[in-house]
């Protein structure tokens, strides 16, 4: 994702007044990333939020975003994906494991392939597209997850 932001931010028509938030615990060393972000030069273009984000606060960032983007290299599922629906909003997942099963393409969000290239062309695609597209899909699928209907599933088990 960091890769894809300096392609974005490098493009002749670059999307004007970009800004990629990212929140969240790393996961491996942080200097590999803060270095990675230097330099891309895209430091200016990043708003950091990288520690443990408390349960109160979780919405504060979906309700923050435009958009979610998952940029996994490999996953099975991912949690953020259902709290993405309930905050309505769209996602840019990449086309591993499991992710796939759960955004329909140009509905709830959009699905790409897990390299820089392909993660900003989806992001440039999500601007093309606006919010408003994808919201009606977007409050079809939140149903799908709904505690009424996992009471539902459960009881007809």
């Amino acid at each position: 994702l960091l890769d894809a932001m300096a392609i974005l931010t490098a493009q002749p028509g670059k999307l004007e007044n970009l800004k990629l938030l990212v929140a969240g615990e790393f996961y491996e060393d942080e200097k590999t990333y803060q270095q990675k972000i230097d330099d891309a030069g895209i430091r200016k273009d990043l708003l950091l939020k990288t520690g443990y984000i408390p349960e109160k606060s979780v919405r504060n960032f979906f309700c923050a975003a435009d958009v979610v983007v998952q940029p996994y290299r490999h996953a099975t599922q991912s949690g953020v994906t259902p709290l993405a629906y309930h905050f309505e909003k769209p996602m840019i997942v990449t086309n591993v494991g499991g992710l796939p099963l759960y955004v329909t393409h140009e509905e709830a969000g959009l699905i790409c392939e897990p390299n820089p290239e392909a993660i900003a062309a989806a992001i440039r695609r999500y601007f093309e597209l606006g919010e408003q597209h994808f919201i009606p899909h977007l409050r079809r699928e939140k149903a799908k997850y709904s505690w009424v209907n996992l009471v539902k599933a459960i009881i007809d088990i």
